[in-house]
Formats: C-alpha cells, structure tokens, sequence
C-alpha cells in the first residue's frame, strides 16, 4: 500500500513538473506573408537595422532578381548585409515571456539566393550581385530593436539556394524577455565587409525543450520538424502614436459557442458524398487526412490539400457559417494540449481567411484532450483523437 501510494505521489509530482515546465510561444505572421515589396518588413515584424540604409525585403517579388518560390505560403523575407558594414534584422514582440534559464527550441527554413542585384551606397550607378552566404543569430531584448543578449547563431553561412530547415536550442542567461531579434550577419571572423543575402521562411513557435514529440504527428509525417502561426496584436515602435490593433480572432473566439447546439455526427467532411440541402445547424464534420507537424500548428502539403476541399465548398455555398474545432491525443498536459488545439484551430480559420472567405463565418475554439474519440493507450485511438472537426453554426438560405 505504501509503494503504491509513493508510486501514485511521484506520478503527481512529475505531470505537475511538466505542466510547470511546458511553454509554447507563438509568433505573430511566422511564414512572413504579405505583399511583396523592397524595403518593407512583413506585417508584424518591426525593422531593425541601420538606420540609414532600407529595410528587409518582402520576397519573391521579381525585384532583384529574386524568384524562388516560398518554402511555406506565398512570400518569405530578404535579409543582406552590405560593404558598409552594415546588415538587417527584424524583431517582434513576443506573446509570452522568454524565461531565464529555461530551455528553449526554435527552427526556420533558409537558403540564399544566387542573384540579388542592387545598387549600393559606394557604387549606385552600377549593380552589384549580393550573392555571398550568410549566417542567422537570434537575438532577446526587452524593446524593440535591442539586443541584449545573443541566443544562438549559425556557426557557418547558408549557402545553398534550395530551402533547408535550421534547428535553435537557446537558454536565457541574463533576463526574462519579451521581445526576438531575426539578424543576418557576416560570416566571422571576417577582414572585409561584403554585399551577401539569406532568405527565411516558415518559422516555428518558440517552445520549451522539455515539450515532448508527438509520436502520432511524427508518423504521419517524419521528416517535418515544429513550426507555426499565431497573429497577435502589434504597436509599430516608428509610429509616435502607436494604438495597438485588435486582433479578429481574439473576439471570434469569444463571442461563438456551440454549447448549445444539439450536435450530429455526420463523419469525414467530403464535398461529394454531402447534400447541402440535407445540412442542419448542429452538423459535425472531422477533417480526415488533415494533418500538423509535429508539436505545431503548421499545416503540412497533404493538409494544405484537404482545406482547399473546404475552401472551395465554403466558396461555392456562402450561406454556411462554421466553427473549426482542434483536438488532441491524451498524452501531454491539459494546458499544452489546450493550446496547441486552440492554435491548430486557429491555422486552419487563417488558411481559408487568406484565400477569401468571410471572417463572419468562421469561429474556432480548442477543446484540447477532453473529448476523445478513441482510446490513447493505442496508436490507432491517438490519432483518431488528434484531429479537426468543423460544426455547422448558422445557415443563412436565401429562401429562409
């Protein structure tokens, strides 16, 4: 009796460790998507370098001769450095604190372009190709811009041009921070100040090392390492009157609830199989083969594939309206899994947002753990419990 009670206290003791110890921080626009254009950083992300001299640039936009498609979205972001002695950076604030002496894990995806041609400051009449490799350092402040201690770099330039991911493992030493730093910088030790580029896309969410792996995700797809997207609300530190800006999705989350609907299981959600006219409030539909690396809300091609079967059906019937609901495996902690649902959810409402539909027709919401569909003891009830599913909240025919 007492071996079981020692056996029963450890056990408390050690999810509590891991619940304390567990912490996701997300990035606002981590695949860098806007409009693509020279001199300007993506939404969300504040420039932070030379003062003098253009920001990062919004890529692939033809300029430069910069063509790549991007490894993750539509666009990815520009850095170089120039023989000024002189190279760009980008920050942003974070969503959670950056802890002292907590292990963190971060990755990206980079490679450089062979051609990037621009003027520079000593030579503005003739071109030149800014094609030397460069290497990635993570900087933490507590403003924007500030670099107050260095977390982690490259030890050698990218310079290969096809998309690589690159792992970081960081411990604060100094401080708590709320704010990272993306800098491109020489290879060093360096004796001359050269014209390089590195382009960067997809990052992930920052997220504690003592996480654990999703053993479900990592056999769907292995090879795919953590990434993610969570906007959040930003002040441009170059606007002398800065007011925040609300975020759509914060009261989207708040103001729909499906409580009380009276809820139907209706399945796989496929278009072809689906009578629109049989659709009732209260429908519920999984997301099949809808699938997230691991331990992130980055969506994978495969998953990307069954979203366009949603888009295209919300597309063609504009009178439903729907929450996208994330679950999760009953492996990590309540809070964990929270969260990761809640992002998941999240991703899937800003897919089909930037593809066109309405935001007044979609909610999410995460509901973590707690309502399994198949038993967590066995890999096959895992990954039916770690899933997407859609509910019908309001049907608006034209005939109603």
């Amino acid at each position: 009796m007492r071996k079981l009670f020692i056996l029963l206290l450890a056990t408390i003791c050690c999810n509590a460790l891991i619940a304390q110890n567990t912490q996701i921080i997300y990035l606002s626009n981590p695949s860098f998507e806007d409009i693509p254009h020279a001199g300007r950083t993506p939404e969300s992300w504040s420039d932070c370098g030379h003062s003098q001299e253009s920001p990062p640039d919004i890529q692939p936009r033809g300029g430069f001769n910069v063509t790549r498609p991007a490894f993750h979205g539509r666009t990815y972001v520009g850095l170089v450095t120039r023989d000024n002695k002189t190279w760009e950076a980008m920050a942003q604030r974070l969503t959670d604190k950056l802890k002292k002496g907590t292990c963190y894990k971060f990755s990206l995806h980079a490679c450089k372009s062979d051609v990037y041609i621009s003027p520079t400051r000593k030579n503005q009449s003739q071109p030149t190709n800014f094609n030397r490799g460069l290497v990635i350092r993570l900087w933490a402040g507590n403003s924007y811009c500030e670099r107050a201690e260095l977390l982690d770099e490259l030890k050698s330039p990218v310079e290969h041009t096809d998309w690589r991911e690159y792992q970081f493992e960081f411990t604060p030493s100094n401080d708590d921070y709320t704010f990272i730093c993306i800098e491109a910088y020489y290879k060093t030790p360096t004796f001359s100040w050269y014209n390089g580029n590195i382009l960067i896309d997809n990052a992930s969410e920052i997220f504690s090392c003592e996480i654990p792996t999703d053993p479900v995700l990592a056999q769907n797809d292995p090879k795919e390492k953590p990434t993610n997207v969570k906007p959040s609300p930003e002040k441009d530190p170059k606007d002398p009157n800065p007011t925040p800006k609300e975020d759509p999705f914060v009261q989207r989350e708040m103001n729909t609830s499906t409580d009380k609907l009276v809820i139907k299981d209706k399945g796989n959600f496929n278009p072809s199989t689906i009578s629109t006219k049989d659709i009732e409030i209260g429908d519920k539909f999984r997301l099949d083969n809808l699938y997230f690396k691991a331990d992130s809300s980055s969506i994978t091609n495969n998953g990307e594939k069954v979203l366009i079967s949603l888009y295209n059906f919300l597309k063609k019937n504009s009178e439903f309206a729907l929450e996208v609901g994330g679950h999760t495996n009953g492996l990590p902690p309540h809070d964990y899994c929270d969260r990761l649902s809640k992002a998941r959810a999240r991703s899937v409402v800003a897919f089909l947002e930037r593809r066109g539909i309405k935001d007044n027709r979609m909610s999410f919401k995460g509901y973590g753990k707690r309502q399994p569909i198949g038993d967590n003891t066995t890999s096959e009830g895992k990954r039916k419990n770690q899933r997407v599913e859609i509910i019908i909240t309001d049907i608006r025919r034209k005939d109603d």
